[in-house]
C-alpha cells in the first residue's frame, strides 16, 4: 500500500502511463532471476521517500523500474523494508554477459 506522500503520484496519469509502458517493456513477464510468472507491479528499484517522490528521475525513470510479480514484488519490499531496520546494506549486483544478475564482491 502507498504511503500518504506517494498517493497522489500512484493516482496520476504519468504513472498509468509508465506503469504500463514498463510491464509491455518487460513483456508482463517477472524480471527477479529463476521467476517466470506474469508481472502484476512495477516496482522502483530506488525506493521512493518523501524527499524524492517530486524527482521524475527516480519516479518515472525507466531504468529505476521493473515488472515484478506480487510475490516477487512482496518479497523484495519485505527485504527492503528488513535491511532499512538493520542498516544491512544489499551487495552490489552486476549483470554477467548473458544478462543474469551477479553479486560483485567487493
Amino acid at each position: 500500500m502507498a504511503q500518504d506522500f506517494a498517493r497522489a503520484f500512484y493516482h496520476s496519469r504519468q504513472w498509468a502511463r509508465q506503469r504500463e509502458y514498463i510491464l509491455k517493456r518487460d513483456n508482463y513477464i517477472c524480471t527477479e532471476p529463476n521467476c517466470n510468472r506474469v508481472a502484476t507491479e512495477v516496482h522502483h528499484i530506488r525506493e521512493l521517500t518523501a524527499d524524492n517522490i517530486n524527482d521524475i528521475n527516480i519516479t518515472l525513470n525507466e531504468n529505476n523500474l521493473r515488472s515484478l510479480c506480487h510475490e516477487c514484488h512482496d518479497r523484495i519490499t519485505k527485504a527492503m523494508k528488513a535491511n532499512e531496520r538493520t542498516n544491512d546494506i544489499l551487495e552490489p549486483i552486476a549483470f554477467d554477459p548473458m544478462g543474469y544478475p551477479i553479486v560483485v564482491h567487493s
